[in-house]
Order: structure tokens, then sequence, then C-alpha cells
């Protein structure tokens, strides 16, 4: 079903003291306004079907800001104190939504008037009404949706630049199911999203101009493995473009002294499929196989140091210590870098099938009666996280659709998707998800959860994959 009608903002008064920023950049200069608890918002509405009765206020976070403890927004109508809704921020991305659902009936003449107000200490930075945002961008601007009525597919709201990301792991997350739905052919804008979507960060120019993570602008840099899950798709375009270049050369810089590319040492779950899928992709299309083997050891060196007898582990350091014990996005990744590096490798070698099975054999014994995953698999207080849970699903879909997988992972990733489906917003994305790591293990464990587009990506990885 294509994506309900979206009644955008009229008018807003709001502030944006960029000096409070403190250096960091919103989206491609896109407008922000602040909320503050110096800082309220007022938004107005001329434009709503009268008698909607069911309305959901969204509005999407433009910049990382600085987690000061618990946040909390109220919504209040414009004319009066009476508070219509209210949402705690523990920690907040670029692009992540934030719902308030309105008890209220739009009147006739469809008018509407909101004020925003926050209680805490943080900044929050949010997308303003800006009459430039065109294809799809205008999802991320003040709106009111009606939650009545049939929820919207994952394909269609991928498939514009209304599922953008920070350009990284969670942009790439997007990028890969925008090329298994073409691919599927489920839709042709998939594809015209893919080159949207590069282009929005300069790939038609050859520069690579993004913000990073922390807002912080950056122009033909990489500063992480995990930026480098998107150009998967940039080799399968143009292998020789400049940002392949920039790609291969970041990497050479992070070979360490056991062969594997990883940062000061440390290696991460991360990397199995930022660094691993790429990495044979580009050796694939450039005709590079030494390639293949750099890739090879990054999954035997990153499973020989994260896989233990205890559990698995998100991440290893030069000192010894591991973090984040059987972290479910962290199974996820390692997960999704076997069955997509395998996929593409000439060979398969005997220790990486060895390796994915007992993965696989691993995520199936914790898996939950509904199908999903908790975000700490083994522990069951810990509530699901959706993200994680449709990526391993992902995973178990295509390790049994390439042979690398028996039948009954394909069962498992059905029970999964019927149950995250459930999950699904009526902006037609995926609700439910863990938070960023940058929050630290303790906000990993709350029962704190937001809605991201990459999520929605791996989603569409999942769906696609279970139906070829």
């Amino acid at each position: 079903m294509p994506q309900k009608p979206l009644f955008i903002c009229s008018r807003s008064t709001h502030e944006s003291p960029v000096e409070r920023l403190e250096g960091r950049k919103g989206p491609k200069n896109r407008p922000l306004m602040l909320l503050a608890a110096d800082h309220d918002i007022v938004l107005e509405w001329e434009n709503l079907p009268s008698g909607m009765t069911d309305p959901l206020l969204v509005l999407t976070i433009g910049s990382e800001f600085t987690f000061n403890g618990s946040d909390r927004i109220y919504v209040r109508t414009g004319d009066s104190d009476t508070r219509l809704a209210e949402l705690e921020v523990l920690f907040a991305d670029p692009y992540q939504q934030l719902t308030f659902a309105l008890p209220i009936q739009v009147g006739e003449g469809g008018a509407l008037r909101l004020r925003l107000e926050v209680e805490g200490q943080s900044d929050l930075w949010l997308f303003a009404p800006d009459q430039e945002a065109s294809d799809g961008l205008e999802v991320h601007l003040p709106l009111i949706v009606d939650r009545a009525g049939e929820t919207p597919d994952i394909v269609s709201s991928l498939s514009s630049l209304g599922s953008l990301q920070t350009f990284s792991w969670k942009e790439g997350c997007v990028l890969d199911a925008l090329k298994a739905i073409s691919d599927a052919g489920l839709s042709e804008q998939a594809g015209v999203a893919i080159r949207q979507h590069l282009d929005y960060f300069g790939f038609s120019s050859g520069d690579l101009v993004y913000e990073n993570p922390r807002n912080v602008r950056m122009v033909n840099q990489l500063g992480s493995i995990e930026t480098t899950l998107p150009f998967a798709r940039v080799a399968e375009i143009d292998p020789k473009h400049p940002w392949v270049n920039l790609t291969l050369d970041f990497w050479k810089t992070l070979i360490g002294t056991d062969g594997s590319v990883q940062e000061d040492e440390m290696i991460s779950c991360e990397g199995a499929y930022t660094v691993a899928y790429p990495m044979v992709l580009i050796a694939k299309e450039r005709d590079e196989p030494e390639w293949y083997d750099v890739a090879e050891t990054l999954l035997i060196n990153t499973y020989r140091r994260l896989v233990r007898d205890d559990g698995v582990y998100l991440r290893h350091y030069p000192d010894g210590r591991r973090t984040f014990r059987n972290w479910a996005r962290g199974l996820c990744w390692l997960l999704l870098g076997h069955v997509q590096t395998l996929r593409v490798l000439p060979t398969e070698p005997a220790k990486l099938l060895e390796q994915l099975e007992a993965l696989a054999q691993f995520a199936a014994e914790s898996q939950r009666s509904d199908g999903l995953w908790a975000c700490f698999v083994d522990d069951e207080k810990s509530l699901p996280d959706t993200s994680a849970s449709v990526g391993i699903a992902a995973a178990f879909a295509i390790g049994v659709r390439e042979g690398l997988l028996p039948e009954e992972y394909r069962d498992r990733a059905v029970a999964c998707r019927n149950s995250a489906s459930e999950y699904i917003n009526p902006l037609g994305f995926l609700s439910g998800c863990s938070q960023s790591n940058k929050g630290g293990e303790e906000l990993q464990r709350s029962n704190y959860r937001v809605t991201l587009p990459y999520a929605s990506g791996l989603y569409g990885l999942l769906e696609v994959s279970l139906l070829t």
C-alpha cells in the first residue's frame, strides 16, 4: 500500500540559535529548529481533514544532541494549557522519528495549533518546516498523519529520500534493501532512490560530503569502519568511482598485525558486515581477488576473538576487554556479514561455513516464542529489538536462499517477519528498535525504543529475501 497523505505544518514559531549547535551541522544545512527548556515551538496547520479523529504528530530529529539525562517533550494545545501528549527522549540520532498520538478531533476548517515544550537540560534539534523539501524529504518535516486505515508498506517508505540515514552502516542498510527491492522487480522507484541517496552525498560530483554520526561535516574522509557499508552499492554502479578508491585506501591504513581491517587493534562485529561484505563486492567488480583473502581473514579473526564459550561479544580491545555480550545487533552483524560475504565469494571456505552454522544455531536457540529476539538474547527481561530481529531473520532467509543454511531457518525468518510487521508505524517505518549503542550498554538494557529508517531497511531486506 502506498504512503498515507502527509499533512505538513503550515506555519511555525521557533528559533534556531546556531551557536548552540557548537559547530555541528544539520544534514545538508537543512533548516532546523531548537526545542529546549528556554525555547518552545508553536506549530500550526490549516489543511487537516475536518473530522480526523486519530491524528498522529510526527517530529524528526535533525541533529544528535548531547545527552544530559532524561528529557520529556510535552505537546499542548496552542491556545490553552491542555496537555495532549508527552514523550520521553533519552538519546537521539538524526532522522529518528518522534511520534505523539493526539486525543483530539480536528474541527471544521482543518485548523490546528500546537505548542511543544521540553522538560530537561538537552537541546533537541528538529527538522523545521521547509518549502524546498521534496523527493520524500517532506517526511522529516513536522507533520500529522491519520493513524486510521491500512498501514503503508515498507517498500514505499524506503523508496525515496524519506528513508535517508547518516552516511554509515545505517545508510548502508537502507541501500542494501533498495538494491534487493529493485533486483526483485518490486519497485522501479527503488532503483531511482539508490541514485537519489548517493547523489545526496555527492556521488555525481565525485566528492563525498556528509555529516558523521556526531554531526560534524566530512569531505572525502572516512572516520570509521562503520562508514564503509554503503560502498557495496557504489562499486556495483561504478567500480572505479573515487569513493571506491577512497574506501580501499582507508582499509589499507587499518590492516592490523593479524591481517584484519580494524581500528586500533580493536575488532568488532560491525566489521563483518560493514567491511567484509563491501570488500568482496569491490573485489569482484574491480577484479582484484587479493581482497577476497583480506575479507575472509577478517571474518575468521572476528569470530575467533568475539565468539566465546559464554556468548557472542560486540567488541574486543587490545587490553583484553570484551563488551556488549550477547547483544542482538552484534549477532545480526556477524550473521549478515557471513551470508552476504559467502554469497559473493567465488568459493565457499569451509571455515566460514562452519562459523555461519554455529552462529545460526546460537541465534536459533535464543529466538523468542513470538519469533523476535531480545535486545540481549540471553536476557528474558530484555524487550525485543525489532531491528536486530529482522536483521538476524534476513540473514537466515538469505542463507537458505543461497543454500548456506537448511530450510528450517526460513521458517524462523517467517515467524520473525510476521511479528515484526506489527511494529510498522503509520508512516510505513519499523518501530521498536533499540537505540544507537553510543548511549552505552545501560541504555541498551533499558526499555527505551525508537524508530529509525535503517531498521526498515533490514525489514525490507528480510521481506525480499523471503520472496526470492
